[in-house]
Formats: C-alpha cells, structure tokens, sequence
C-alpha cells in the first residue's frame, strides 16, 4: 500500500513539472513575440524610386527617405536606421523601389553615373546582342562578371582555307552593367535595361562596361562574327589564346579536335 501511495505522489510531482515546463515555455515564447511587436526599431524607408549611383548625400540632401517604426524581428538585420556618414560618400549600387526598406548592402563605392548606370570610373558601356543560349540561358545578371568569345570566318587574306572558321576570346573579363529584356528575333523594340533575361530563340541585350581598347575589339568582333558569353566564377581564370578552329586534328596547329 505504501509503495503505492508512493507511486502515486510520485506520478503528480512528475505531472505538475511537466505541465509547469510546458506553462513556462508557452509564456515565453509569447514574450518574445511580444518583444518583436513592442520593440520596434527605426529603419530608413524610399519615399520615391531612387536610382542606382546615388550618394547617402544626395539622399539626405533630397530627403529620398523617410524613418518609420517597424518590429525588430520584420526588418534585416542590416537595416538602416539613418543614413549616416559611413554611406554619405557612397552611392547605391543597384536601383531602389519606392516603400524599400534600406540596408547596408545597398552602399558601395562611389561610381560615375550615366543616364542610370552605375559606370565605373574610367570606362565606358557598350551593348550588345546575343541568343538566350549565347547568355547561359538567363544566368547572366546585372554585376556578373563574363568573357566574350568571338566566332568568326577566317579572311582568305590569311592563307588559310577557304570555309575557315574559327572561335577565340575576344574579352577575357568583362562587368555587366545591366541585361535587356528579351525580343523577337528582327524586332527593333528591344531597349537595354536592368532586368532578368529571357527565353527562346530571340534577342538579349547585354551592356558591358570596358575601355576604349575593349570597345573598339568588341564593336569590331559584332561586325565580322558572333558573340558568344562565358560566366565567370570566384576562381575562374579565362586567358586569350590562338583558340580552336573547324579543321581535323592533322589539319594545323589549333583544330577543334585536338
């Protein structure tokens, strides 16, 4: 009888923890959603679109943003909640839409910009044309970094054969400044902007940002041949080189079977 009281008084004490752990973490997990309402934080929202290359000075000057309370826990950890001297000398790398919440990432180097493009000092954008498959399939972004590589016919000036033709690098790294929205193949209304890439068998326009020395090659390569895109990763190390031809292997020095 004894070991059954026991028993008993031991089976309560057992339940009354577990129901008074339960009771415990209800109540604070219920804090702590109350802490993400009732603890808001400042953060700097767009009161308008605002360009990329625009300057933390220009934003305070222009008063392009406004400070609204919002919950801790709804906003990024990188939130701005004003835009202080660390992003007054840098501008905005990217585009930013009215209601946007602004973060730290936002900011970068101070650029030259150029009817909306964040161009980097020194260079210039040019655009191109190319295929769908020719951009790795809508991979390419504003901000990928690509190599250029050229197929063309090889010029009978060249002692070469007749039907030669041949694929080189033209540009081994080049930055995108922004990607074309997709257009039918001969449609004239396809106008560059910022943007993902498209599908099918139409046009993509890429913009590119290079040298003087760049564009004049890349101008020169759209005329003789077509353009094909190559992205490039962290540690991918493209270098310009003689390049692959469409002859047999015992045919000369750079066939395409090798």
């Amino acid at each position: 009888m004894t070991r059954r009281l026991l028993a008993i008084a031991v089976s309560i004490v057992l339940a009354a923890f577990g129901t008074a752990a339960v009771l415990y973490y209800a109540f604070s997990a219920d804090t702590r959603a109350q802490d993400r309402i009732t603890n808001p934080v400042t953060v700097a929202v767009a009161t308008q679109a605002i360009p990329a290359g625009t300057s933390g000075d220009q934003i305070n000057a222009r008063k392009l943003v406004r400070f609204e309370k919002m919950p801790k826990g709804a906003v990024p950890s990188d939130a701005l909640s004003q835009i202080g001297p660390e992003q007054a000398k840098l501008v905005l790398t990217s585009n930013v839409a009215a209601g946007q919440v602004l973060m730290a990432a936002n900011f970068g180097q101070q650029s030259q910009l150029n009817s909306g493009l964040a161009l980097p000092s020194g260079q210039l954008a040019v655009t191109v044309e190319t295929g769908a498959p020719e951009q790795v399939a809508g991979y390419v972004q504003p901000g990928s970094e690509v190599s250029i590589f050229l197929t063309y016919k090889v010029a009978a000036g060249d002692s070469e054969a007749v039907g030669l033709t041949r694929t080189r690098v033209l540009l081994p790294k080049v930055e995108v400044l922004a990607v074309g929205t997709y257009t039918p193949r001969g449609s004239n209304s396809g106008q560059a902007a910022t943007g993902g890439g498209g599908e099918g068998d139409g046009a993509l326009l890429i913009t590119v940002a290079v040298n003087q020395a760049e564009a004049e090659r890349l101008i020169e390569g759209l005329s003789v041949g077509s353009l094909y895109l190559g992205l490039l990763g962290d540690s991918t190390d493209v270098k310009a080189g003689a390049g692959v031809d469409n002859r047999d292997a015992g045919a000369g020095s750079a066939p395409i079977f090798r």
